[in-house]
């Protein structure tokens, strides 16, 4: 009977996660969540990305797991899905030291499963009043995709020079949001939060690189070449 509870109650909860990156990394979460209630290390689970969000075209989807004792959880979920795992003991002090994967599953997550009201405690605690992340520390992510962006050119490798520029752009966005004291939200949400703040031409940067529209190195090179001095002046 128990069983079936928490079955029924785990199927209602994936409703929350609205696009799922492959059926596999669904049956993954369900197994996982069912797992969950008879693991009495695991405290909460929470669904985080673009996925969660409704109106947003795409399907990013972490999975932050709150564990009594993280080292002792083992669990090694589907390349599409990234895993994250944080002691309950921590998650206060993270969230206090501007954790910008935890703040944002306060702001933006989705419960899939929790016990005894955990991530509810951290709700009302911490709702409407997670600090912002630092906006130098996202400027420093931003630099070291940057310096990948430039050892996969000169490598080469296409797809990985468009994953490191994807990545700049977007920590360069997500540090102009902070410096006007917004939350940033998923990825593709950025754009649009950028332009209400006056950062157009950082916004049109990043909405054609999430479109994809440059193919090769050479495009990839010139698109970040002819925008990166201006939006670094802009970012330091």
């Amino acid at each position: 009977m128990v069983s079936e509870v928490c079955r029924r109650y785990d199927d209602r909860q994936l409703d929350l996660i609205y696009r799922w990156p492959t059926s596999r990394s669904k049956a993954w979460t369900a197994a996982f969540l069912e797992s969950a209630t008879n693991d009495t290390n695991i405290v909460a689970v929470l669904g985080v990305g673009s996925a969660v969000r409704a109106e947003v075209p795409s399907v990013d989807l972490d999975l932050v797991v709150i564990a009594e004792h993280p080292e002792a959880l083992k669990k090694k979920a589907p390349i599409e899905i990234d895993l994250r795992i944080y002691a309950a003991g921590q998650v206060g002090k993270l969230i206090q030291e501007g954790n910008d994967l935890l703040g944002w599953t306060v702001n933006y997550g989705k419960v899939l499963w929790q016990r005894d009201g955990f991530w509810d405690s951290i709700l009302q605690s911490w709702k409407d009043r997670v600090p912002l992340p630092s906006a130098e520390v996202t400027l420093r992510r931003g630099d070291v995709a940057f310096r990948r962006f430039t050892t996969m050119v000169e490598l080469g490798d296409a797809d990985a020079a468009y994953e490191q520029a994807l990545s700049y752009v977007t920590h360069l966005a997500r540090a102009e949001l902070i410096k006007r004291g917004r939350y940033p939200a998923s990825r593709p949400e950025l754009p649009k939060d950028l332009r209400t703040v006056g950062c157009s031409s950082l916004a049109d940067l990043l909405e054609t690189l999430i479109n994809r529209r440059p193919t090769t190195i050479a495009q990839l090179t010139k698109l970040l070449a002819s925008t990166q001095s201006a939006e670094r002046v802009a970012g330091h």
